[in-house]
C-alpha cells in the first residue's frame, strides 16, 4: 500500500508539474503574440503618423500655392483692367480725330 500512495504522489506531482510547464508556454506564446501584435500596431500607428505628416505638409505646399495663385490673378486683373482703360481711350480717341478729319474736308 505505501508503494501505491507513493506511485500516486509522484504521478500527481509529476503531472502538477507537467500542467504547470504547459500552463508556462501557453503563457509566453501569448506574450509573444501580444508583443507582436504591439509591434505590429506600434509600425501601423508610425506609418499612419508619417502618412498624415507628409500629407499635411502636401496641404500647406497646395495653400500656399493657391495663394500666389490668387495673388497672381488680382494682378492680372488689375492689369487687364488697366489695358481695358487704355484700349478705351485709344479708341475714343481715334474716333474723335477721325470725325474731326471728315468734317474738315467737307466743310
Amino acid at each position: 500500500m505505501d508503494n501505491e500512495i507513493l506511485v500516486s504522489i509522484l504521478t500527481a506531482v509529476t503531472s502538477a508539474l507537467g500542467i504547470k510547464e504547459i500552463w508556462l508556454l501557453w503563457k509566453k506564446r501569448m506574450e509573444l503574440n501580444e508583443e507582436k501584435a504591439q509591434k505590429d500596431s506600434k509600425a501601423k500607428d508610425k506609418l499612419v503618423s508619417e502618412v498624415i505628416l507628409d500629407l499635411k505638409k502636401k496641404i500647406e505646399e497646395l495653400e500656399e500655392k493657391i495663394d500666389s495663385l490668387i495673388e497672381e490673378n488680382t494682378m492680372l486683373r488689375e492689369k487687364l483692367a488697366r489695358m481695358e482703360e487704355r484700349l478705351i481711350l485709344s479708341a475714343s480717341n481715334r474716333a474723335t480725330r477721325k470725325r474731326t478729319k471728315k468734317q474738315t474736308p467737307e466743310k
